[in-house]
């Protein structure tokens, strides 16, 4: 099973979605939480702080791990480690994985097309 550790960064009641590049290899053009698989080794916490400074240039406090889901397709097993983070630096730039941001509620993301990690966060 791969971890992947996904940061919930909240604002005023909206959530920071990254839209994947059209060329990813897995999931293009859904929209995602920043965040992503953990190296060998690494913590979950560890993993949450690496890929949000890398997809975002922020620089967070994980916070709280809120939640686990186990995520299950023909190509996939993956497990999901979901934190509340706290920025405590930096101005949101994209990394060249990622196409576009929106700040969106929970009601707005069900008329986007969804990653699986953000699917079983909002059901």
């Amino acid at each position: 099973m791969i971890e992947i550790s996904k940061s919930v960064i909240q604002k005023d009641s909206k959530f920071l979605l990254l839209k994947r590049a059209s060329h990813s290899k897995s999931y293009p053009d859904m929209w995602d939480f920043a965040g992503g698989k953990h190296d060998p080794g690494e913590t979950p916490e560890e993993a949450a702080i690496r890929e949000t400074k890398e997809e975002t240039s922020y620089d967070i406090e994980p916070g709280i791990e809120i939640r686990t889901e186990e995520y299950h397709d023909k190509k996939h097993d993956l497990l999901f480690h979901y934190f509340t983070p706290k920025i405590l630096s930096g101005d949101l730039t994209l990394s060249p994985d990622h196409s576009d941001f929106k700040w969106l509620s929970k009601k707005e993301m069900k008329s986007f097309e969804l990653h699986p990690s953000v699917k079983l966060f909002i059901e």
